[in-house]
């Protein structure tokens, strides 16, 4: 878990012991120090326009040489040269081949690394944003080598974590204002660098679990209580949609969780509370 700020950083990293001295020498060790420090620090260039203009290069050199070889195809003198393969071994034709060959595996990496690329997800603003500032204030290097932050479209991070979703947003914007009051004050075995603050991945997990765990039984309880009191059918029934709007929201925004997931849930949730009502009617 990670929140950059003006002043400062909340990351989510084991409790290990680090070489704190990279965090105090100025240049590209304290850095790169940074950003090794935690995943949400890790945000690089995916250069997709320079990706993109060399695959149209190379796709353009296969273009023409499939061209050239459909035109060795069509004015092949000696049909029994396309039939046999084996017979073909000095003429043009094998060398076209050869050299599709070569330009298709050349092709294919680019195009891989490409795909690879454009997949990863956009670096999230608020951790460029304090990147940027924490960079701004700090100057670690050469102010004509940080332009890479510029281009926000074209940055890109590792894959978000399968657990984190809203709930993990609250609770690092929760742990920056405990900071800023001076909680905690134990310093980090990672670094002595007064503006990070680091946090183990797996307490901020269990907070996160139980939390959510006391939510989804608050959604669960209360609108039976609250049915359980109400006569009117009526009532009943904008109370469930009330309490349904509000559960598919609580897993739209406090967790990850995908589109077919969150109406599953829903519907299950809707049907548990139909049930209810069945029962007491």
């Amino acid at each position: 878990m990670a929140t950059l700020g003006a002043q400062t950083v909340l990351a989510g990293t084991p409790p290990i012991q680090f070489v704190r001295r990279q965090h105090r020498i100025q240049g590209y060790p304290r850095l790169s120090a940074l950003i090794h420090t935690d995943r949400d620090f890790a945000i690089f260039r995916c250069f997709g326009r320079l990706h993109a203009r060399v695959l149209l290069h190379k796709q353009d050199e296969l273009v023409a040489l499939e061209e050239r070889l459909e035109h060795l195809d069509n004015n092949e003198q000696t049909a029994y040269l396309l039939q046999s393969s084996r017979n073909d071994r000095g003429g043009e034709r094998r060398k076209v081949v050869e050299e599709i060959a070569d330009r298709l595996l050349v092709y294919n990496k680019h195009l891989k690394y490409y795909y690879a690329n454009v997949t990863r997800p956009k670096s999230k603003a608020a951790n460029v944003q304090s990147l940027c500032n924490w960079m701004k204030a700090n100057k670690p290097i050469d102010e004509s080598e940080s332009t890479f932050l510029q281009d926000w479209d074209d940055l890109r991070s590792p894959n978000e974590r399968v657990d984190e979703g809203g709930l993990n947003r609250i609770l690092e914007k929760c742990a920056v204002a405990l900071k800023r009051r001076g909680y905690p004050k134990a310093s980090s075995p990672k670094t002595d660098d007064k503006t990070i603050l680091l946090f183990s991945d797996s307490r901020v997990l269990r907070v996160t679990r139980f939390l959510v765990t006391v939510i989804a039984i608050i959604t669960l309880t209360v609108p039976i209580a609250v049915l359980f009191n109400v006569a009117s059918m009526s009532t009943r029934l904008w109370i469930i949609s009330a309490f349904t709007a509000l559960f598919s929201s609580t897993m739209c925004w406090l967790t990850q969780t995908r589109s077919f997931e969150i109406f599953s849930a829903t519907a299950a949730y809707c049907a548990v509370m139909v049930v209810f009502v069945g029962n007491l009617t």
